[in-house]
């Protein structure tokens, strides 16, 4: 095995068509002084025997003239010729020219106009040969069209060029990588045609900008390339126009041939290195993001060159040293503590069988969708398809040979990312079979996160990559990624990430426990990302629903619910999921009020979604009885609908037992506004019928019997938006556990009256409420406990409530009770955005109460409704607050309030509101 270097495939010569320059400028003199000129522009010669200048420079698609025009240009009519001669890319083949005439040559060559890219093969061969054509050329002419200068930038400038890294845009191309490396002599020019400098003289500033070396720069690829690796680094951040021009535009480097296939999309890559691996066993093309930041799992191969951004400093090994350093590889400081009896025999036999592994290392053999290959792997524990292999190449010539992750499916070996552990045995050197079949196929989850806007929460963004609206996309082999939630406002902040390990499915949420302003959203997402990541398996495995769980539900309406604590508050996040392997991809995140995950984490439930009906504002779960139901389409969808006397219209909530109980309308006290005007749907039977339209007859389900006859039917559903999503949230805390109509069908009776006969009954997701648990319940007795001792007069305490439980029945002190609710509210954290806070000092100061006052079922009754009552009785008593303070008495409360969601604060809150007004 050699590492590649340049090999130059031989090819026979081939002309390529090169600029007269004399004929060109002469042409356009002839244009300009009124005169006709038949003279040829274009002459195909021998690149090999010919002394030519070439240009190199940054196309301007609307500008540029291509081979039909510059051959054409006087048999075009004069407006035509005219607009072709102002544009910009025409003025440059001038000036390039006017440059080679001064140069002393005849000819040049000019991408634009000298290839006929009508003709596919031509287009092909010039594809081919255009790493020799520059390497051939006397002269390269480099224009850089964003400098102004007249000198060569020497440092980064992203003020002039922020799109491009702080450099001119020519060093960003596909193409004018091998066009700097293949040219001897590279003269670079400004905007205006003036020279800025040669190759040879900034050399080194040009190997700071591309990161290729001086030597390599000065004296050619044959100088000092160290592997495959090195080449397709220096590649990573360049761009082109089309993607099939990243693998085309490397072909010269690499010395290899193939054809163009425009339209193959990352296939081009992917043909790139299949080409390289025939021609050299460089082990380094394996080696691609060392340093695991993009983690794609899958294909042995790359998707494009950005893979090896980290590989410039790779060197590929000779056969020979690679089995002398496999040899060594046990004495490394990573594995010196795992020796033992066997790793040194393997050792051994290594040494034994050095020259046969030689020959064995030294093969690799393409087939139909794998590369047949020897490669020294050695096996995770507790895993029979996790591997370690060793490839032939180091990071540094000191450092050890260089590892991949391989995953095994017994057939064949991926590339793989997210092992945690470390291999205790010694590699043994077998044939593999490396898929470099990539599985693109993706699956398409739907975000609802609407309703996290609603505590103030917003989604800041995702990482690794955007998605697109509310569409997300996953791929089923190994794939992750992370949405991150905020509200800077109260210091909250949260990741959900979901993915495949394995074709498993995951989801899971963690919060920023330590959240800091000073580390952007992004930086947190990265932080989640790792954490996350090399978590996978775990995560996979004990943290999803149990299998009798997912496979005893409908795969239609499987749903599962996961709860986290958000710190330093009492929301919870809500993350809503379906069988995504089922079909169903529908994920909700909420904020919700916490019932005691706090105390603990809250098990993974099931919730039965209803995804089958019409578009509903947010997740829904299908509410009333099972039978009988009325069959019909509603816009083409089938809908089971119910028949209540009760329901009077759209919106309608209530509960259900034996029959609907309505309790109210939804719409009742708003104000007319269009974004929860009803959606119209048509309505039909689905069956054939040839009864007239507005006339349709509905059986119930297993009743022949009962039957329904509709007169013009009109269906009436719930708009899905953003404003009615937001108001079904806002009103979860009253019509908790309540069912909703969600769609209704609308009838004309004999008398011309409309009314409503059929409707669809749904409970909202966001008015679920899981009941408080013990502890949390233990704890608001505790809250209203304490707040009596605020008031200098507390209740008979029991040891279930007592702050000290070694005296049960004393009475609590207001400083006790001060520290306490100091604590609970987290003052010290809330005085950071709603300033000092003194109001539970202040109402533990003011005069106490008659303590004959309290009557005795206020005793035994310490409730919410009681504390307000003594509240209002303090209030009276202190009225010699200051206005000013009130007011800011009333803010304090109500910022905790809005926090905390607190219903005891909240009527404080109203106390304080109302005490101020009657000042």
């Amino acid at each position: 095995m050699r590492p590649v270097t340049h090999i130059m495939i031989c090819l026979l010569s081939t002309k390529m068509l090169l600029l007269i320059v004399k004929a060109v400028l002469d042409r356009d003199m002839n244009i300009k002084e009124g005169r006709t000129s038949q003279s040829r522009v274009l002459e195909q010669r021998d690149d090999a025997q010919t002394a030519y200048a070439i240009v190199s420079h940054r196309w301007q698609d609307t500008q540029e003239v291509g081979y039909n025009e510059m051959v054409n240009l006087m048999e075009m009519r004069e407006g035509e010729r005219e607009e072709v001669r102002q544009r910009s890319g025409y003025q440059k083949i001038l000036a390039s020219c006017e440059r080679a005439m001064g140069d002393n040559f005849k000819w040049l060559w000019v991408d634009t106009c000298c290839i006929d890219k009508r003709s596919s093969s031509e287009l092909s061969e010039a594809i081919n040969s255009m790493y020799r054509w520059y390497e051939n050329s006397t002269k390269c002419y480099a224009y850089l069209h964003d400098v102004d200068s007249p000198t060569f930038p020497i440092e980064q400038n992203s003020e002039q060029f922020g799109k491009c890294k702080g450099w001119p845009e020519w060093f960003s191309r596909g193409w004018t990588l091998q066009e700097l490396i293949a040219a001897r002599d590279v003269q670079f020019f400004n905007k205006e045609w003036a020279p800025i400098g040669n190759k040879r003289d900034l050399a080194d500033t040009l190997e700071k900008i591309t990161r290729v070396s001086k030597d390599i720069l000065v004296s050619g690829l044959d100088s000092g390339v160290r592997s495959v690796a090195q080449i397709m680094s220096w590649a990573a951040d360049r761009e082109t126009t089309r993607v099939e021009d990243r693998a085309y535009s490397l072909m010269g480097l690499f010395g290899v041939q193939m054809p163009m296939l425009y339209g193959e999309g990352k296939k081009a890559f992917q043909r790139l290195q299949l080409e390289i691996i025939r021609l050299s066993n460089d082990h380094s093309i394996f080696a691609w993001d060392p340093e695991g930041r993009i983690r794609r799992c899958g294909s042995i191969l790359a998707d494009d060159p950005s893979y090896f951004r980290d590989c410039d400093g790779i060197w590929s090994v000779e056969p020979g040293w690679f089995v002398q350093r496999l040899e060594s590889h046990v004495q490394h400081p990573s594995i010196a503590g795992r020796i033992t009896p066997a790793n040194l025999m393997k050792s051994a036999v290594l040494a034994v069988r050095r020259n046969a592994l030689v020959r064995e290392l030294s093969t690799c053999s393409i087939a139909s969708g794998g590369l047949q290959i020897s490669l020294p792997v050695v096996p995770y524990p507790g895993s029979s398809s996790l591997f370690r292999a060793t490839l032939g190449c180091v990071a540094s010539l000191v450092g050890p040979l260089m590892t991949i992750d391989l995953r095994s499916d017994s057939a064949c070996y991926y590339r793989f990312f997210g092992a945690t552990e470390q291999p205790t045995t010694f590699p043994r050197v077998k044939p593999l079979f490396l898929s470099y079949y990539q599985d693109d196929s993706r699956r398409n989850l739907i975000l609802d996160d609407r309703t996290v806007s609603f505590y103030g929460f917003t989604r800041c963004g995702t990482f690794p990559r955007t998605i697109v609206g509310s569409f997300v996309k996953l791929s089923p082999t190994n794939d992750m990624i992370l949405v991150i939630y905020a509200n800077d406002e109260v210091m909250v902040r949260f990741a959900v990430g979901f993915g495949y390990y394995f074709g498993r499915a995951w989801t899971h949420i963690i919060c920023d426990e330590s959240y800091s302003q000073a580390m952007s959203w992004d930086g947190y997402a990265k932080k989640a990302y790792n954490w996350m990541w090399n978590r996978q398996a775990d995560l996979a495995d004990n943290d999803m629903p149990r299998d009798d769980l997912t496979t005893s539900t409908d795969s239609d309406t499987a749903s599962f619910i996961k709860h986290a604590h958000l710190p330093r508050s009492i929301w919870a996040a809500r993350f809503v999921w379906g069988v995504w392997y089922r079909g169903n991809c529908n994920v909700t995140v909420d904020i919700v009020l916490c019932t005691g995950c706090c105390c603990g984490p809250l098990a993974c439930k099931t919730w039965t979604a209803d995804w089958n009906g019409v578009e509903a504002p947010g997740a829904m779960e299908r509410a009333g009885p099972s039978s009988p139901t009325y069959a019909l389409y509603m816009d083409g969808i089938k809908m089971q609908l119910l028949w209540f006397p009760d329901i009077e219209q759209l919106g309608d909530y209530g509960h259900w037992d034996t029959t609907f109980q309505r309790s109210g309308n939804i719409f009742q006290d708003l104000a007319a506004d269009p974004a929860y005007d009803p959606i119209k749907r048509k309505v039909s039977t689905g069956n054939g019928s040839t009864m007239p339209e507005d006339v349709m007859t509905v059986w119930a389900s297993g009743d022949n019997s009962s039957r329904l006859t509709l007169r013009q039917p009109i269906g009436l559903s719930l708009p899905n938006n953003q404003q009615l999503v937001l108001l079904l949230k806002a009103q979860s805390c009253r019509l908790t556990g309540k069912c909703l109509v969600t769609s209704i069908v609308h009838c004309t009776t004999h008398r011309g009256h409309t009314r409503t006969e059929l409707c669809y009954l749904s409970t909202p997701q966001v008015w679920r409420r899981d009941v408080t648990d013990d502890k949390r319940r233990g704890q608001f007795r505790e809250i209203r406990d304490r707040f009596f001792a605020l008031l200098n007069w507390s209740p008979p305490v029991t040891s279930a409530s007592a702050c000290d439980s070694q005296s049960p029945n004393r009475k609590m002190s207001a400083k006790e009770a001060i520290k306490y609710f100091s604590a609970m509210f987290g003052i010290k954290y809330f005085e950071t955005h709603v300033g000092k806070i003194t109001f539970f000092k202040e109402l533990a100061t003011g005069r106490s109460p008659n303590p004959d006052s309290g009557t005795p079922d206020e005793a035994q009754d310490p409730s919410i409704n009681i504390l307000v009552k003594k509240l209002r009785r303090r209030m009276d008593q202190m009225r010699e607050i200051p206005r000013q303070r009130m007011r800011g008495i009333k803010h304090e409360i109500g910022a905790m309030s809005k926090t905390l969601g607190i219903k005891l604060l909240e009527e404080m809150a109203t106390v304080y509101s109302q005490a101020y007004h009657a000042l």
